[in-house]
């Protein structure tokens, strides 16, 4: 079992994002690459297609991406870690998966009641985790970020700061747990039971999220200079 993990954090392992990417992989005894997104050279789509035409599956940019792509053909899992970013994920994770585009062919058929372009190569694609965190303490966060990953396993915390600060982490205790579960069960059956997946987009009481805006609003009360 091979996963290949992407964080899309610009604050890499000083963040909430890659503590709780190490949880799900710390479970889990796959083989892994993890890469920080921010320490590749990974230059953006030029919507030019020569990767469909006058070089098929060669993107014209000479950098991180081909090697990326190579791992993410040998691997059973990708897990794809992000911040939310005014209300999205990150725009290197946005600039990573455009630049998947060689690992298509240019036609368009009918999946379901969806378009779509096939895939280039025959074997089977991995399976995608989605790992998200944001500030705000609402689930609806993660919307844009579920409905541009809509076939991938979502693993959202909001008000993630809370994994900091000992006092408020416990509460998180059975959302962590099922993480664990999630990561377990995902690389040895390849799938998770399915009364597991709501435990994994974690939710505060309405009494919590306001706590959690106070304090934020009292932070920056104090962080702002006049």
């Amino acid at each position: 079992m091979k996963i290949l993990a992407l964080n899309a954090s610009p604050r890499k392992n000083k963040g909430t994002t890659d503590i709780l990417l190490n949880h799900f992989l710390e479970a889990t005894d796959a083989q892994i690459t993890k890469h920080y997104i921010t320490d590749l050279d990974i230059k953006g789509c030029l919507g030019c297609f020569n990767c469909w035409t006058t070089t098929p599956g060669k993107c014209i940019h000479k950098d991180d991406m081909q090697t990326i792509i190579n791992q993410y053909a040998e691997s059973d899992i990708i897990v794809l870690a992000t911040p939310i970013y005014n209300g999205t994920t990150t725009h290197y994770l946005q600039r990573l998966q455009e630049r998947f585009l060689p690992t298509a062919l240019p036609y368009q058929i009918q999946h379901g009641e969806e378009t779509r372009h096939p895939p280039r190569h025959q074997k089977k694609p991995p399976k995608t985790v989605l790992i998200a965190t944001a500030g705000f303490p609402d689930h609806q966060a993660f919307n844009i970020a579920k409905q541009l990953y809509p076939q991938s396993l979502h693993i959202t915390l909001p008000a993630a700061q809370t994994l900091t600060t000992p006092d408020l982490r416990k509460h998180l205790q059975p959302f962590l747990d099922a993480v664990t579960k999630a990561a377990k069960q995902l690389t040895t059956t390849g799938k998770i039971d399915p009364e597991l997946a709501p435990k994994l987009q974690y939710q505060y009481s309405e009494k919590m999220r306001q706590a959690i805006r106070d304090g934020a609003n009292n932070y920056f009360d104090q962080q702002i200079k006049e």
